[in-house]
This record gives C-alpha cells, sequence and structure tokens, in this order.
C-alpha cells in the first residue's frame, strides 16, 4: 500500500465494499475485537465471527486477525499455510479449488481439484486426510477461512432438490469433524450473517462448536469511528484539518466499515 502515498489522488478509504487483503494498512479501529477472535481461535482452533450484513465481518477477518497471525507466525518462527474460501452452492468443490490454487502459489506441482475432491470422498469424515497428503509437513498448522458460511444455507434453501440439501448437511459435519481430529493443527474461522444462525440449531456438532468459540461483532463506538478515519487519513499523508482530494462515502470500508 505504501506506493500510493505520493498520489494526490490516492482515497484511503474503500466506502461501501469490504476491506480487501492488501489493504490492513489502511484498516482501523477495530484492533481489540481482531486480538479477542484471535485469542478465541488459539484456544479452541475454531471461531465463528458473527454479524448483521454489513457489520464489518470480512474485513475484520482478512485486515484484521489474519495480520496478527502472520505477525505470530515472524513472531515464534511458526509455520501458519492460510487458505480462505467461500462455500457457494458448491462447497467441497471450493474448498478444493482453494486448496489447489494454494498449492499451485507455493511452487509445488499443481493437484487439480478432481484429485483433492477424490481425497474428500475417500476421507468423507474430515480434511484433515487431505491436508496431511497435498499441504502441511511436521509441525505446520493449517488457518482455513470460510468466508460468508451461510452460503450454504442459503443457496440450500433455494435449491428445488435434497441434492443441495444433503450435500450441505455432509460439508457440515465434514467441518465439524476436522475441528475435531487432532492429527494435524487445523484451526478454522467461518464468518456468518446472524440472520442464518438459527439454520446452525439443525446441525448438533455446528451448535456446540459455536457456542463454545463464537464473536458477535458489535457496533463501532466512537473511539473506534475516529480511528477508522484519521488512521486511514494519516496513512495516506494528510496533514491534521487539511482536507483529502477524494470525498468520505458512508463510512470509510468496514462494513460497519464494511
Amino acid at each position: 500500500m505504501g506506493q500510493h502515498r505520493d498520489d494526490k489522488n490516492f482515497n484511503p478509504f474503500p466506502g461501501l465494499r469490504p476491506f480487501a487483503p492488501e489493504e490492513s494498512d489502511l484498516f482501523f479501529g477495530r484492533e481489540g475485537e481482531s486480538e479477542e477472535i484471535l485469542g478465541k481461535l488459539l484456544k479452541n482452533r475454531f471461531v465463528t465471527v458473527i454479524g448483521a450484513s454489513g457489520s464489518g465481518k470480512s474485513s475484520l477477518i482478512y485486515c484484521g486477525v489474519l495480520p496478527k497471525v502472520r505477525k505470530l507466525i515472524m513472531k515464534e518462527s511458526s509455520t501458519w499455510k492460510i487458505i480462505s474460501f467461500r462455500p457457494g452452492n458448491d462447497p467441497f468443490g471450493n474448498l478444493a479449488d482453494a486448496l489447489s490454487e494454494f498449492i499451485s502459489a507455493t511452487g509445488q506441482k499443481k493437484i487439480d481439484r478432481n484429485s483433492i475432491l477424490s481425497e474428500f470422498i475417500h476421507n468423507r469424515g474430515s480434511l484433515s486426510a487431505a491436508i496431511k497428503k497435498f499441504i502441511v509437513e511436521s509441525d505446520e498448522k493449517v488457518l482455513l477461512v470460510i468466508d460468508q458460511f451461510e452460503e450454504i444455507f442459503r443457496y440450500s434453501n433455494l435449491a428445488s432438490d435434497n441434492s443441495s440439501a444433503t450435500e450441505s448437511a455432509k460439508f457440515v459435519d465434514f467441518m465439524v469433524s476436522t475441528v475435531g481430529q487432532t492429527s494435524v493443527d487445523v484451526y478454522t474461522i467461518i464468518t456468518m450473517r446472524s440472520d442464518f444462525i438459527g439454520e446452525c440449531a439443525y446441525y448438533q456438532g455446528l451448535t456446540q462448536l459455536i457456542n463454545n468459540s463464537n464473536y458477535l461483532v458489535p457496533h463501532m463506538g466512537q473511539e473506534n469511528y475516529r480511528e477508522a478515519i484519521e488512521g486511514p487519513v494519516k496513512y495516506a499523508g494528510a496533514k491534521k484539518n487539511q482536507p483529502l482530494s477524494c470525498g468520505i462515502t458512508r463510512h470509510t470500508g468496514v462494513d460497519d466499515l464494511k
């Protein structure tokens, strides 16, 4: 982000869209929330981040929590492999695509999605076997970020037959089993809209995980808003009381600030 400092037209506020992962330098006002979520994740290997639509869940994870995980990596000289995806209407397929892209990005020999899906089928109980085979070496940790987890329920409810609902149930069981496995260190963050929380009650294992480790994204307070506005302004190089050559929209970005 630093290369934009000399651009007089640089707008440090994303506006109504969520912050992109590469915009973490512009993300201010959620420091305490990020620390609390990370603490729950490290303690339980799982955390559900819940909030209303537009409350800033995705931005909070990608630009608040994940940078802290990366600092943890440098501080502890540990190895974390971070894989993120959205389930959409094909959760197993989209997870396979995310793993395939991650493997390719790390310079390893590309593994096509069908090979990964085949591994899922033969080890339907959890993701651990596929991760051990394709992703991790000894003592490595994997952080799986499932953004907009409610898509599993939303697409299932829109389906005209039961096949989608069955696949969604299988995927929920798959992820619950993954969290319970200890053969590899898999940590999981899911973000979900609060109006879909009732759907989780149909899945006992998922309900237990959420009850054990969850974080409800709060509305931002006055001081949070001050940081969210002043931080990006200073980053962009503007001086106090000096207007930027850009407008400030409904927020500054986080869904609440998105």
